[in-house]
């Protein structure tokens, strides 16, 4: 397998793997990390230069203030994010926020490690 392309968004201590990007493998990218990476149905092999990003993405860099609704609605779609009741813009937007917010949270903390913090346990 000389290069995969992303079929979603992978980030790790190797860097970041963006969805619809082929890479090659080489130093950045290992023989073992691609084949994890299509073993686990986060890429397929092949030399396609890019694949189009589903519909959600296709938005590209637009920020999300400057979204539709139904863009927004696509976009927590794609990212999994549940919406709950929200149907105005900005409580589709507080949602969308406020999870990715957790989420990169969540990241950081589990990057950071459990440090001793001196909770229980400790």
């Amino acid at each position: 397998m000389q290069k995969i392309t992303m079929k979603t968004l992978a980030a790790g201590p190797h860097g970041t793997f963006e969805e619809g990007r082929t890479y090659p493998v080489g130093p950045r990218l290992s023989p073992e990390l691609a084949a994890q990476f299509v073993d686990g149905g986060y890429a397929v092999p092949g030399d396609d230069e890019t694949v189009a990003p589903p519909a959600a993405e296709q938005d590209g860099d637009k920020p999300l203030e400057k979204r539709t609704v139904e863009q927004l609605r696509a976009y927590a779609a794609a990212k999994e994010i549940d919406l709950g009741d929200a149907s105005k813009k900005a409580e589709i937007l507080d949602a969308i926020t406020t999870e990715l917010e957790r989420r990169e949270a969540e990241a950081d903390d589990e990057r950071d490690g459990d440090q001793g913090d001196g909770g229980p346990g400790a």
